[in-house]
């Protein structure tokens, strides 16, 4: 230990006495909370520091990691092949992993005990804190490391982690490992090898068959098998080399470029707390998978300034100049339908950070019916709705509604301008609309589909790509990679709906029906810009308000 961090460890008060040793042979089960995002994440552990041999059971097993310093490594998780069914599929790395115990190093704590009173869960407890003697002008960090046993017998408790901004004063990277199980002794050499009738398979990470409207969305990214012991050592103390180097590569892949070294700071406290967020959602095995994208550093009111859509109150009805009527019956509607197929549908659009999302969701029905008509597709000027619909109350980048947008179109003689011959700002812009600049065709009135998601399905088969609008605030949405898209806590209220985008087609996929939207946050987000959102519950109100033009 350097001779300044003892001197500062030795000015901490409270009465002088050293932590208990940490279990090197153990079992136990922990939960993982992580307070920014209100998640908790159950995990069961194996550890045998004398043979270099280590287990991580995440959400009671769907996800093994088994670690072997001098041998192979190993991850075992549930695949689908046939899109019905799942069955479990190990996958192994030749390349040994040291295993990371889930206690703390206490050679690096205090010997003094912590002063005052001391309660987990109800239960009298002591702790010893690890505090850093200095700021660090690197990280902008001040990590308060404090470990908690039972009063009585030293039963292990608890091991809090706060990342603690000192130039901010906030505190995004913060994790709370609850011991609720431990035992103590060599677990059994069998733990941490899979079975002996698992054929495992060298461990392949590239998903990508080309992208596109075809790409399957049944196809997950597995891996790396190193993971989780990279997120367990960078929580641990002196971990902040590992989590500085993570942020990094995260900046630099996506080019990030920050004012001053207290937004750098700041940036890499959200990106360390989204990570583990990220991998803690991707170790449910979920329908859908999750990953870091462009986004993962932003503050929770930055990604909410995307959600552009102008809030409804409950009872609010489009007055739209007619009601969609239902052409086909269930049983003759298709299993699926994609107008990027039918070459319906604009390529993936960026709104950038501005609130303009109800303009994408227009013009993206708009650009559909045109084709239909012309038999030319032509990105439409989401700008030219922007800057031009104020009198009908919409808001440019501070939000509006599709409605509005269709309003203003069927005031200007039916007319919008070209993407090319109005483009987009990312910003507000004076209104520089001209009768010279509109594609090929009029649009005469515009019709709400109110029949839910049968109603819904019916207009996309027989109509083509609908403005629908939907709740986007939950931050598995934000984050979604690929998979079928299914989160309860997606709301479907006409008053929940916050955000406006364009649904291409429907596909059916074990048993269930799912909407294919096209967002507008990049191809970056998502499986190349798109999201396949379950029709179960209605989830996210795709079929709450949906919309269309009509043209002459």
């Amino acid at each position: 230990m350097v001779r300044g961090l003892t001197l500062a460890l030795a000015l901490l008060p409270g009465a002088m006495a050293a932590a208990p040793a940490v279990p090197t042979q153990y079992f136990a089960k922990v939960t993982m909370t992580m307070p920014y995002y209100d998640l908790v994440e159950p995990i069961s552990v194996w550890y045998d520091e004398a043979n270099g041999l280590g287990r991580l059971d995440y959400w009671e097993g769907v996800d093994r990691y088994l670690y072997n310093s001098s041998g192979e490594s190993y991850q075992i998780v549930p695949t689908s092949s046939d899109g019905t069914s799942s069955e479990e599929t190990c996958f192994k790395d030749g390349q040994g992993f040291d295993p990371v115990t889930i206690f703390p190093d206490l050679t690096y704590f205090p010997d003094q005990e912590d002063g005052g009173n001391c309660t987990i869960n109800g239960i009298e407890c002591r702790s010893w804190t690890l505090r850093s003697p200095t700021y660090n002008e690197t990280s902008g960090f001040d990590g308060n490391y404090t470990y908690y046993v039972k009063a009585d017998d030293s039963t292990p408790l608890r091991f809090h982690f706060t990342g603690f901004n000192v130039v901010l004063g906030s505190h995004y990277d913060e994790y709370i490992f609850d011991y609720l199980q431990v035992e103590e002794g060599q677990p059994a050499a069998s733990l941490f090898a899979p079975p002996a009738s698992m054929d495992c398979q060298i461990l392949e990470t590239d998903d990508d068959d080309g992208g596109g409207p075809t790409r399957d969305l049944t196809k997950r990214r597995e891996g790396p098998i190193s993971g989780p012991l990279a997120e367990l050592r960078a929580l641990m103390p002196f971990g902040e080399r590992a989590r500085t180097h993570r942020f990094e590569v995260f900046a630099s892949r996506f080019e990030k470029r920050y004012q001053d070294f207290k937004e750098r700071i700041q940036r890499a406290s959200l990106y360390g707390a989204t990570e583990m967020y990220v991998n803690a959602m991707n170790h449910r095995r979920l329908s859908y998978w999750l990953e870091v994208n462009y986004m993962a550093d932003w503050t929770t009111a930055e990604k909410k300034k995307l959600l552009g859509r102008k809030h409804t109150p409950k009872g609010t009805v489009v007055p739209a100049t007619q009601s969609h009527e239902a052409r086909l019956s269930d049983d003759e509607l298709p299993d699926s339908i994609d107008w990027r197929e039918k070459g319906a549908v604009t390529p993936v659009k960026d709104q950038g950070t501005c609130g303009s999302c109800w303009s994408y969701g227009a013009t993206g029905t708009t650009e559909g019916q045109a084709f239909l008509k012309t038999g030319v597709l032509t990105p439409l000027s989401q700008q030219n709705l922007m800057d031009c619909s104020w009198p009908q109350g919409n808001d440019a980048c501070d939000g509006g509604l599709d409605y509005r947008a269709y309003e203003w179109i069927m005031e200007h003689d039916g007319k919008l301008a070209t993407e090319e011959s109005y483009p987009y700002m990312n910003a507000d812009g004076y209104c520089r609309f001209e009768s010279s600049t509109p594609g090929d065709f009029t649009i005469t009135g515009y019709a709400n589909v109110t029949g839910g998601v049968s109603d819904l399905n019916d207009a996309l088969v027989s109509v083509g790509p609908i403005s629908v609008s939907i709740d986007a605030t939950p931050d598995s949405f934000y984050f979604y990679a690929g998979g079928y898209y299914y989160n309860r806590e997606c709301k479907s209220g006409i008053d929940d709906l916050d955000h406006t985008v364009l649904a291409v087609g429907y596909e059916t996929y074990d048993g269930q029906i799912y909407t294919l939207v096209k967002n507008s946050w990049s191809v970056h987000w998502g499986m190349d810009g798109y999201v396949a959102i379950s029709q179960k519950d209605n989830c996210c109100g795709v079929a709450t308000q949906p919309t269309y033009v009509i043209l002459e």
